[in-house]
């Protein structure tokens, strides 16, 4: 996340008295600034906004006032910010627009947050404030166009992200971003645009209707189940998906064929193998169960969550283990071939082969599985909170359900080694 800085004018008793005039209201203005400017640079937040208000409300039209005032309460969100109170930072910007409403500074910041909790439409809405009250703030309009691309209009994404790269060509991360999306739009140029209640879809123009329906009943089916099944989380709606061939999935991922469906911020599913046949139903339902499982893990706990929790969770609300899929994890637990959770925290996606990778999907699944099964809903909303609130992943792991890694992977192993018994 960005963080926006912002400076309180360190602004002295006789220069304010300057700007004020020499009344009585005008000096009791000047000494709530002059102790608002002590609490902030004591980074005292909550004491510098209070003095800071106290002066505004005796001196609403001064300029000194209004941007200390604006600039306390931006601190003041960061903080929450940081707590993860998304709540409470956005309200306290609301606060700052309001009081210091030609200052792009506090919607730069609170459209970063609207981004950070996947509330676009309103991220656009402030950002693009921002950048009308200041234009050569590049800051604004990169996250401008994350807003755009986050609403799956690509095309005015990159045109935002090119005049921010003209500007500031060595810019971090921004190629990246242009050539993601840029491959992304060679593919779904042409794509038609669809929604149900809480999903928009782009789509390729030669799905017909009832393919393409199928996919929106799925995933608003997922969005009921999986809601409740995690406890009543339910993300902010729309949510962006991108329904492909084989093809074009490939083409727009740079994603094997052994990945059946990808969530990066969006969900991206091809409705159609390599032969161009319709997916069945069941196997299309299991991809994108397992995505939208991602999008709840993502909208409680954002990048926190270590990956084997996360594809382990989006494993156990799509499908069962096969006995196959036991059968090689037990194998596997025998010859002591199992991973250490410790070395599967990382993405795995473009780390392992397509067999040891399949293994460590299994093996995930298996842990969230008994974790599931032993501690329900109460464990799973335990981790992802711990994990929000920057908990590192064994120590959520330990606050959550009494395990660290080497405990957990004992209970697993025995649970496989059991099952061979009972079988």
């Amino acid at each position: 996340m960005r963080t926006i800085r912002s400076t309180v004018l360190l602004t002295s008793f006789a220069a304010l008295m300057a700007l004020c005039g020499a009344a009585s209201a005008e000096s009791t203005a000047a000494d709530y600034n002059a102790q608002g400017v002590q609490a902030y640079n004591a980074k005292d937040w909550n004491n510098a906004v209070a003095s800071f208000e106290s002066a505004y409300k005796l001196e609403r039209t001064n300029p000194t006032v209004r941007r200390n005032l604006c600039n306390a309460l931006q601190a003041q969100a960061n903080e929450y910010a940081r707590g993860e109170d998304f709540d409470t930072a956005t309200r306290l910007l609301a606060q700052a627009i309001t009081v210091d409403p030609e200052n792009a500074s506090p919607l730069i910041q609170l459209g970063s947050y609207y981004l950070h909790v996947d509330m676009n439409a309103d991220a656009a809405a402030r950002l693009a404030e921002a950048v009308e009250l200041d234009p050569a703030n590049l800051d604004a309009q990169e996250l401008l166009g994350d807003a755009y691309y986050k609403q799956n209009d690509v095309n005015a994404a990159v045109t935002q992200w090119e005049y921010v790269k003209e500007k500031d060509p060595a810019r971090k991360g921004l190629e990246g971003k242009l050539s993601k999306a840029n491959r992304e739009a060679s593919v779904e140029n042409n794509f038609s645009k669809s929604a149900s209640s809480h999903f928009e879809y782009l789509h390729k123009p030669n799905i017909n209707g009832v393919d393409l329906n199928k996919v929106l009943r799925i995933l608003e089916r997922a969005y009921r189940e999986i809601g409740i099944k995690s406890g009543g989380v339910y993300p902010p709606s729309p949510i962006q998906v991108s329904v492909y061939d084989a093809d074009d999935f490939e083409k727009a991922t740079m994603l094997g064929e052994h990945v059946g469906a990808v969530y990066d911020g969006k969900i991206r599913v091809p409705i159609r193998d390599k032969a161009g046949n319709i997916l069945p139903e069941d196997e299309l339902t299991r991809r994108l169960y397992h995505e939208y499982t991602h999008v709840i893990v993502r909208s409680w706990a954002g990048d926190k969550v270590p990956w084997w929790f996360n594809e382990g969770l989006a494993e156990t609300f799509s499908n069962d283990l096969s006995e196959a899929e036991l059968a090689v994890l037990r194998e596997a637990n025998a010859q002591d071939l199992l991973f250490k959770l410790a070395d599967l925290e990382q993405g795995q996606l473009k780390k392992l082969d397509p067999d040891a990778l399949q293994l460590a999907y299994q093996q995930s699944h298996a842990t969230v599985d008994f974790l599931w099964g032993k501690y329900g809903v109460r464990g799973l909303s335990a981790m992802l909170e711990n994990l929000r609130l920057g908990n590192s992943a064994e120590e959520s792991l330990v606050l959550s359900y009494r395990l660290n890694y080497l405990l957990l992977e004992k209970e697993v192993g025995q649970t496989l080694g059991s099952t061979v018994a009972q079988r």
